[in-house]
């Protein structure tokens, strides 16, 4: 199983410091999360600093952001697409569309997309994998791509892989183990967090996102232990990426944040070893 650190965790630090993060806590590689510095500097300087510390980017993550040098929208998915295909990375992480119906304008311009950039890809290696949505409120179940079952069967239909969540998963209500099972040979990588919920942050949106989401394993309810050792049986050998709130990572403080990072790998390496005790949300 490959271990990688998410630099959307570490979004706020050059590159090199989140690769050199990622090297001196133990980390296999990288999720690539799209952004400004990536967009400066380009692939040449990644693959310098793949080099340079001996790590490799096996994920390319869309950008967080509203918009990329592709444009705004699904031209984000172009955007990651062509840096994978640049840095020779298996995998383009992408979130579907937001649209309550597929006659909307929105969702049609991201099907449109997605499948020009799957024909493009088509032969190189690289491949489109869907992630997950997180639910932060009611409305996001009735997205077209709301329902976990109907995101699975649509990744089926147009040949994507998927990119499981296990914190979006939680906040879906979904069990892990069974949402494992349901993905089946699609799976291409997992992003691992913790979930929080309950107290203020439940009520409250922005508080919600930021201190109940995206947690340290092992700091909430999801049964993480159990779910990796049962990749590990399973064989799963495809990476694993550490996607963790900065907050939770402390990341105002570099010696805490490195502390936290290695906390997190240290949780991970254990869990593939041993079945750990569920944690009951």
């Amino acid at each position: 199983m490959l271990l990688t650190l998410s630099t959307a965790s570490v979004y706020h630090l050059p590159l090199r410091a989140a690769f050199r993060l990622a090297a001196e806590t133990g980390f296999d590689g990288l999720e690539l999360a799209m952004g400004p510095q990536v967009w400066l500097r380009g692939a040449r300087h990644v693959a310098a600093l793949c080099g340079e510390y001996g790590l490799e980017v096996y994920s390319v993550h869309q950008t967080l952001m509203r918009s990329s040098p592709q444009g705004a929208g699904p031209r984000r998915v172009v955007d990651a697409a062509n840096m994978a295909l640049e840095v020779g990375c298996p995998c383009v992480v992408i979130h579907g569309t937001w649209a309550l119906r597929w006659a909307e304008a929105r969702a049609q311009r991201w099907l449109r997309t997605v499948e020009q950039c799957r024909e493009r890809l088509r032969g190189s290696g690289t491949r489109l994998a869907l992630e997950n949505p997180g639910v932060y409120s009611e409305i996001d179940r009735h997205a077209v791509l709301g329902e976990f079952p109907v995101l699975i069967d649509f990744a089926r239909r147009h040949d994507l892989d998927i990119t499981f969540d296990t914190c979006h998963a939680g906040s879906a209500g979904l069990e892990l183990l069974d949402a494992y099972d349901q993905i089946g040979d699609r799976l291409a990588n997992v992003h691992v967090s913790d979930l929080r919920p309950g107290g203020l942050a439940s009520n409250v949106p922005v508080l919600r996102i930021l201190l109940a989401h995206h947690q340290m394993p092992g700091e909430g309810c999801l049964p993480l232990g159990e779910f990796l050792s049962h990749l590990a049986a399973h064989g799963f050998a495809k990476p694993v990426a550490l996607e963790v709130s900065p907050i939770a990572l402390r990341a105002w403080s570099r010696r805490q944040l490195r502390r936290r990072l290695s906390q997190g790998v240290d949780y991970v390496r254990s869990a593939v070893r041993r079945p750990m005790r569920d944690v009951v949300c």
